[in-house]
């Protein structure tokens, strides 16, 4: 490997260990249940769409569906690093705010183990709450303005196999992921006539736990420069149990505080049965075609009516469908024309709202909308060294969240992700003179 090349991965380490993964929305709705759900997936996926359960390559490590790690060079090393940066613009019938936000996204690496067998292990993002905003009120003849926001959500540790059967076209693979985070949500009341104290209650929600996904890819050549992949995945439900603390203060005159605390422990906080099925059409090694379908049973989930939401249970989640489309090109591995290596990328998801909110004794969810296009731009250098290919990919994204009901808060974000893939040729035994 490059002196350059390992100045590269030692700082993509230290960001690793130095940086968590940032909150990437700005959403009222995060104030329900998890948050708002984060895409899983790595730069390619990402610029197709976010598409995976098909993907079978050895670009880098296709989290979606575990089964394509066995599909790693056998002598490579594959480290990803992804980073966001995503403008928001959020609107109703009253007017419209924006803001900025962005960070570290996601880590993985891929590497062999055999022939036949793949690893994959790195940091994922689940959810991500993040909110403000505030409402004035008059009560008894008192005025006053409660203050909402909300950060925080929750992170995978994931660490996978994946594995070629000896039944041809046949892989399997698994996901171990542990999961965890303290989603925070702020309630702070502040009166007009100051001889009132203010205060603030402080809801956090405690998660750990651990997550299991399982994946299968069929991949099949009914002509020689014809190939399929079919790929499926489950990640059956957890009843987990979690914890609920709440926090309040009162702040009094002359810098005075008073703060009471209470904790409940064990109390419901599961996560869905979720199915995955999907496909992809590879033309020779041009053009790539996919397509990915995935349901969640959120309507079973067990759910805490701590978190003060104002939700019934039987009415606080739906199950959620997902649909993505996408698409890869390039003209060619071995053209002169840089133009020509470069992996043009597009895609398109829509999806339903797992959650619900309140609205004049309503509840309603939303529906979801992104676009994505994207490059996979080579490093040339890399390729007549070692024969691998490093990767920047770029990805541009517009994102829509249409509410059910006019009149609530309409969101839209315009989003460009990076991501580094380093593929290292690290496992050639080197000749001895």
């Amino acid at each position: 490997m490059s002196k350059i090349n390992k100045n590269i991965l030692l700082l993509a380490l230290m960001a690793c260990i130095v940086l968590p993964l940032a909150a990437q929305n700005t959403s009222p709705y995060s104030r329900y249940g998890y948050g708002v759900l984060r895409d899983q997936v790595s730069g390619p996926s990402k610029g197709m769409g976010g598409i995976g359960y098909g993907l079978r390559n050895n670009l880098g490590a296709n989290t979606l569906n575990p089964a394509s790690y066995s599909a790693v060079d056998s002598l490579t090393f594959l480290f990803d690093i992804g980073v966001d940066w995503r403008k928001s613009k959020l609107s109703d019938n009253v007017g419209s705010f924006s803001e900025n936000d962005g960070g570290l996204n996601y880590v993985t690496m891929l590497l062999p183990v055999t022939k036949r067998l793949g690893v994959s292990f790195g940091l994922l993002p689940y959810s991500t709450v993040g909110y403000r905003y505030d409402n004035k009120e008059t009560k008894e003849g008192v005025g006053y303005t409660s203050y909402y926001n909300g950060s925080g959500g929750l992170t995978q540790v994931y660490g996978g196999i994946g594995y070629l059967t000896p039944l041809k076209g046949l892989s399997v693979g698994a996901n171990i992921s542990y999961l965890y985070g303290k989603p925070k949500h702020d309630k702070n009341l502040k009166f007009d006539d100051v001889a009132i104290n203010s205060s603030r209650q402080r809801t956090t929600l405690s998660i750990s736990t651990m997550k299991l996904d399982i994946g299968a890819q069929y991949e099949f050549k009914p002509s020689e420069n014809n190939r399929f992949v079919i790929g499926a995945m489950y990640s059956p439900r957890n009843n987990n149990k979690g914890s609920v603390t709440k926090d309040y203060y009162e702040f009094g005159q002359n810098n005075q505080t008073q703060h009471n605390s209470t904790k409940d422990k064990k109390i419901d906080a599961g996560f869905p049965d979720t199915y995955g099925l999907g496909f992809t059409y590879l033309r020779g090694e041009k053009l790539t075609l996919g397509a990915d379908v995935t349901f969640q049973k959120w309507s079973s989930v067990k759910y805490t009516s701590l978190m003060s939401d104002a939700m019934e249970d039987d009415k606080r989640f739906n199950d959620r469908w997902k649909f993505g489309f996408g698409a890869e090109y390039r003209y060619g591995q071995y053209e002169r024309n840089y133009f020509k290596l470069i992996r043009y990328r597009a895609g398109f998801n829509y999806s339903n709202s797992y959650l619900n909110y309140k609205y004049n004794d309503q509840s309603k969810g939303y529906n979801e909308y992104g676009v994505t296009v994207g490059l996979g731009l080579p490093f040339i250098e890399s390729f007549y060294r070692t024969g691998r290919v490093s990767y920047i990919n770029i990805n541009l994204e517009y994102q829509r969240i249409n509410p059910e009901v006019k009149g609530m808060i309409k969101e839209e974000y315009f989003g460009i992700s990076l991501n580094m893939n380093i593929n290292e040729l690290w496992f050639r035994k080197r000749k001895l003179n």
